[in-house]
């Protein structure tokens, strides 16, 4: 199926359990703002918005989810997706105790209370 098929699956109307208000699933609708970042077809809030046809609060919360799922990331305006090995690292960077990297712009570091041996984050 094609993006454009999933945006017009954004416009239509039927009734589908826990939905948009555009009448898809939120998962659904995740998926056309992911491939939508993931194939530079719309990187910004407002192109997301013209780009699914989805309203500014259904986008911004698609978008927050799937940056909570470690899919994407934001960089100023825009979001890009993430590598399959950047959401990895950056998973066990969330969960891993005691690891005391950051990843800034694809780049691993080493932060500042780390390198001081201040442990207090």
């Amino acid at each position: 199926m094609t993006s454009e098929f999933y945006a017009a699956l954004c416009t239509t109307n039927y009734i589908v359990r826990s939905s948009t208000k555009y009448g898809v699933k939120s998962e659904e609708f995740d998926w056309t703002v992911y491939h939508a970042i993931a194939w530079n077809r719309a990187t910004t809030i407002p192109a997301l918005r013209e780009y699914t046809g989805g309203d500014e609060a259904t986008v911004e919360a698609s978008v927050e989810r799937l940056v909570s799922y470690l899919l994407i990331e934001r960089h100023g305006e825009e979001y890009r997706a993430l590598s399959i090995e950047e959401s990895i690292l950056k998973c066990h960077l969330r969960a891993g105790p005691g690891i005391h990297l950051e990843v800034e712009d694809g780049v691993i570091k080493i932060p500042d209370f780390a390198r001081k041996g201040d442990n207090n984050s």
